[in-house]
């Protein structure tokens, strides 16, 4: 029968002095004890490890008469990840056991489970990709994809992450690199800010195009002979004549100035290792370039390290 209209606001009033005089009769429904939204935040860093998990979902407990789900079910086609998840939570969770006739009994409780929203990423990522890339070398131009998958704080920032076994040293460090630089609008549960994992899938593309080759121009030196000489004397030690070339790792910046020189193999003099580095970062180079952009770049420079005059 189809109640009229008028009626139909009266029924959860209805509902609930029926539920009232249940209750005053020993009988009652099963209800969860604890904070549902803790559980959920809890079974959401759990699962959420092997990839992205966001969304609500009703699972169906069934509550024994100890209070403990004894069966926890997602409604058929929830994702696996999700219903894996919202059932988690179903367990976690404590219950006051239904009531009939003043005992405790088991029975089914519809249970509303909610995670967080995904990060949302701050910034340009391909920039940050651009910057991290600068690790290659002329003789082995590096190119690869990698799905990162980490862990953002409330903050935004990534406080974990996981790589994938077996990738290669240069794609390792360029990835640990992105994981420190990106920035995120952090997850929400309801108004709560969470920390929560998201993946983000990086490619490490020199041509920005598969299907061509990429065109790349290394850095070469820019100050003329008057500026490296004046750096040989701003730098070199006083009282020492030795003459010896060492090996470091610069990176060059877009600007064409040195903003890094890593000592690879120290000559076993420390002042003249710093001598090195201090007339690397004095220097300005012609930036590399890739497809007729500049770019920053990380590579090997021998340096011969000797007197100004």
């Amino acid at each position: 029968m189809r109640l009229p209209g008028a009626a139909r606001p009266l029924l959860p009033a209805i509902a609930l002095l029926a539920a009232m005089a249940h209750a005053q009769d020993g009988e009652r429904l099963p209800q969860p004890l604890g904070d549902v939204v803790d559980a959920a935040v809890h079974c959401y860093q759990v699962h959420a490890r092997s990839g992205p998990l966001t969304g609500s979902v009703e699972v169906t407990v069934v509550v024994g008469a100890d209070g403990r789900a004894s069966a926890v079910t997602a409604p058929p086609g929830t994702h696996d990840r999700v219903a894996a998840a919202a059932q988690c939570v179903g367990v976690r969770l404590k219950y006051q056991p239904a009531l009939r006739d003043g005992q405790p009994v088991p029975e089914k409780l519809v249970l509303p489970v909610t995670f967080p929203s995904l990060p949302e990423l701050r910034g340009d990522l391909r920039r940050v990709v651009d910057y991290c890339h600068a690790p290659w070398t002329l003789e082995n131009l590096k190119e690869g994809s990698v799905n990162l998958i980490g862990r953002v704080g409330t903050d935004g920032r990534i406080k974990e992450y996981q790589l994938p076994a077996g990738m290669l040293p240069w794609m390792t460090e360029a990835t640990q690199c992105v994981a420190e630089r990106l920035e995120f609008y952090p997850a929400r549960l309801r108004t709560t800010l969470v920390e929560s994992w998201v993946m983000v899938p990086l490619e490490f593309n020199l041509s920005y195009n598969r299907h061509y080759d990429a065109e790349v121009e290394p850095p070469r030196p820019r100050s003329d002979e008057a500026a490296i000489l004046a750096a040989y004397r701003k730098c070199y030690p006083g009282g020492q004549t030795a003459m010896v070339t060492i090996q470091y790792r610069i990176t060059v910046a877009k600007t064409g100035r040195v903003r890094k020189a890593e000592l690879l193999e120290s000559s076993g003099n420390a002042s003249l290792d710093e001598a090195g580095a201090c007339i690397l970062r004095s220097l300005v180079f012609h930036p590399a370039r890739r497809n007729l952009r500049d770019v920053e770049s990380t590579l090997n420079w021998p340096l011969l390290v000797r007197p100004a005059d």
